[in-house]
């Protein structure tokens, strides 16, 4: 029996002893997973930090969620699951960036009821022409070439108003100083130089926009614009043409498909002209496919390849040949928040096509008044 109980005992240390270690490791275990979680709270703080002091710099409001399971939360979440791929919620304040803010200035997104946008816009362009013709030179008559540089500066003036029925007010004046300068050259030199300038106001623009269809999973925003550009401009001034005076309807159909961060847009018009004193410009077809993306609330960059076909001009009825023009033009611009409801925009244009200006830098601020006037 004494043996019998001894073999029994003489376990009972080692059984101990391992209990003892498996509470030792058990509890250093309990201590690395209490760090690990205190390390991954603060980054969570952290984070937290980084994405309310943006939410403060771009204006968006932060609510605080109710119960897991309170009415408000479920009522949320059967809104949510309502909504098809691609699509976007827009929350308090999410108007505010960058990206929409560019969207509205391109004609994209519209203005809720009661919102006034006001756009200041300076843009400049440089065309040059180059024509082969004959020059007399010392009573001989040579082969030659004239060129026309034309540098044009506009200012422009925009006012957008949102209006009910997911619809929208526009109206735009611009003004436009132009210098064009004649060189004519034999021999590959110049012998000839003279410049012209004028200036005057543009023509009057009248716009709406109304929504037409929401995206959806396979279909996206559809906007309808139609424009009037009046005949208040200045047709020339001291010799140099300035474009405007004619009366001039524009029809447009714009889509946007959103996928943040990232908005596609897509654009086709079509401009008919109205004949003043018998002389008719041609009607324009055009098109814009481009989009936007934002790389972060506060900035933006957008893309855009431009085509347009103009018809021949009309004198007396008659067409002239040959005066149809080809444009293509290649647009790259950035936005940026300066202020909330304050976006500053830089582009800059090449063109593509012998018809088209060579290039072009436009700058604009766009100011939104968040509080509705009605």
């Amino acid at each position: 029996m004494k043996k019998i109980a001894s073999r029994l005992i003489l376990p009972f240390p080692l059984l101990l002893l391992c209990l003892a270690l498996a509470q030792q490791t058990e509890a250093a275990n309990d201590d690395e997973l209490q760090r690990q979680l205190l390390a991954r709270d603060k980054v969570i703080l952290d984070l937290l930090e980084r994405v309310e002091v943006l939410e403060r710099r771009v204006g968006v409001q932060r609510t605080t969620p109710g119960p897991v399971n309170s009415p408000e939360s479920n009522e949320k979440i059967v809104q949510n699951s309502t909504l098809t791929p691609g699509a976007v919620v827009v929350e308090e304040g999410a108007a505010e960036r960058a990206l929409e803010l560019s969207l509205t200035r391109e004609g994209a997104l519209l203005l809720l009821p009661g919102i006034l946008n006001v756009e200041t816009r300076l843009t400049y362009t440089r065309q040059e022409d180059k024509t082969p013709t004959f020059i007399s030179l010392d009573n001989n008559l040579i082969a030659g070439e004239t060129e026309v540089n034309a540098n044009s500066l506009t200012a422009d003036l925009q006012l957008r108003l949102g209006l009910p029925w997911e619809s929208q007010l526009e109206i735009g004046v611009p003004y436009q100083w132009r210098n064009v300068e004649f060189v004519s050259n034999a021999n590959f030199s110049p012998i000839d130089k003279s410049s012209q300038s004028g200036s005057g106001l543009g023509d009057l623009r009248v716009g709406l926009a109304k929504t037409l269809s929401k995206e959806k999973l396979d279909w996206p925003d559809l906007i309808g614009r139609i424009t009037w550009d009046t005949d208040t401009g200045s047709v020339d001034a001291n010799g140099v043409p300035l474009g405007g005076g004619f009366n001039e309807l524009r029809g447009s159909l714009t889509a946007i498909k959103r996928q943040d961060p990232v908005a596609f847009v897509g654009e086709l018009s079509y401009e008919y002209t109205f004949e003043d004193n018998e002389i008719q410009p041609g009607s324009v077809i055009s098109s814009i496919l481009g989009g936007n993306i934002a790389l972060n609330p506060e900035t933006s960059l957008g893309l855009f390849f431009g085509a347009a076909y103009q018809n021949e001009l009309k004198l007396n009825g008659s067409r002239i040949e040959g005066s149809d023009r080809t444009i293509g033009t290649f647009q790259l611009g950035g936005s940026t928040l300066l202020a909330r409801g304050t976006l500053f925009n830089l582009s800059g244009g090449i063109g593509l096509t012998d018809d088209a200006d060579d290039f072009s830098i436009s700058i604009s601020l766009t100011k939104r008044f968040p509080a509705p006037l009605f």
